[in-house]
């Protein structure tokens, strides 16, 4: 459910009156993944934000506006430009050792995601799999790298 929302398939709340609406003209299909990593960062973990200087707040805030803010004539533009969470997602990449992170939805700020950086599969035994059936019934089965 997570992931539709964070690709803006479905809308609303599961948690208010009227509940999810899906998007009329973006079906989407989901498969049931896989995921063998063994170096991620976990933001939702309390002391891991700490050490990193980040917060719920930060990573589930307003980052679609950032581009698109104009700032007020005369006033400093603290909320334009690059927003922190990619700012924070491209530090984390920098760091070699890393294969994804852990974080907050800033579609469903109760859920978390898991953000894999594909590049850092390769070369280990760590993997995403996903299955599905083809045409003609058969289950295939995907493997990243």
């Amino acid at each position: 459910m997570v992931a539709l929302f964070e690709a803006r398939a479905l809308f609303g709340s599961p948690s208010t009156p009227g509940g999810v609406v899906p998007h009329p003209t973006r079906p989407l299909v989901t498969l049931p993944n896989l995921v063998s990593l063994g170096a991620i960062s976990d933001l939702t973990d309390p002391a891991e934000a700490t050490v990193i200087d980040t917060s719920a707040q930060e990573l589930t805030g307003d980052w679609r506006s950032y581009a698109t803010r104009i700032p007020p004539a005369g006033l400093p533009a603290p909320h334009t430009g690059t927003p922190p969470t990619q700012l924070l997602g491209s530090a984390l990449f920098a760091l070699a050792s890393l294969q994804g992170l852990v974080r907050f939805s800033a579609t469903l700020p109760d859920y978390k995601i898991l953000v894999v950086f594909p590049d850092r599969l390769k070369g280990t035994p760590d993997h995403l799999q996903y299955s599905y059936h083809d045409a003609r019934g058969a289950i295939q089965v995907m493997r990243i790298p």
